[in-house]
């Protein structure tokens, strides 16, 4: 579980997020709602540790310097190295050997083989995105941050996304933000919203609409 507690966060003097608090669920993926400019990208700063803010935020009670190998984190920029094929930029990614069969496993429907084995500077800013998601997938990390991850993916390569979610970080806590609501509805358990500084959750009815 991430909480937040009584966070704000300030840029050139304007306040992004006001005393907001709030629960990010383990086992659960959990969809953060906020139109352009709302502050999502700021907040997930602050949950990699890069970004200034007063409040607190724990991870299962701990500070995030005592999870940072368990915390992995996928920004909409989506860097890579360009001269590197897909299989080599996310073993770069994860820090580690992976064999290419394990890589191209992890999810045929975000990266197939074809994709990985090109340089990275001839994919296009949804393919270098979607290598970061099989990296994400792959991490092992207990907690797992993805930002915009899923824009230009259609449903049922989210719901699939969803299943390996299932089946290799199955009690990980996953924040996913993005503007798509049934792509991401098809694999949310959880809403929250981010409007005018504040975070709130979808009523009973609607969160109840989510889990089904």
């Amino acid at each position: 579980m991430i909480e937040l507690d009584n966070l704000t966060i300030a840029v050139r003097g304007r306040a992004i997020l006001d005393r907001c608090s709030a629960a990010i669920e383990s086992g659960k993926v959990t969809h953060l709602v906020g139109a352009n400019g709302s502050g999502k990208t700021t907040l997930i700063r602050a949950i990699a540790g890069i970004q200034r803010y007063s409040g607190g935020i724990r991870f299962d009670g701990a500070e995030a310097t005592r999870v940072r190998a368990g915390l992995y984190v996928c920004f909409d920029d989506a860097p890579v190295f360009p001269y590197l094929s897909g299989y080599e930029n996310i073993r770069m990614l994860l820090g580690r050997p992976l064999a290419k069969s394990v890589i191209a496993g992890a999810s045929p429907a975000l990266a197939d083989p074809g994709l990985l084995r090109l340089q990275a500077r001839k994919l296009s800013h949804g393919q270098r995105k979607r290598v970061h998601l099989v990296a994400a997938l792959l991490s092992g990390a207990r907690y797992l941050i993805l930002d915009e991850a899923l824009n230009g993916v259609d449903a049922p390569t989210a719901t699939e996304v969803g299943s390996e979610l299932d089946r290799l970080a199955p009690d990980a806590t996953v924040l996913i933000t993005g503007h798509h609501s049934d792509t991401y509805d098809s694999l949310a358990t959880r809403r929250l919203v981010l409007a005018d500084g504040e975070i709130s959750a979808p009523d009973a009815v609607a969160a109840d609409r989510i889990s089904a």
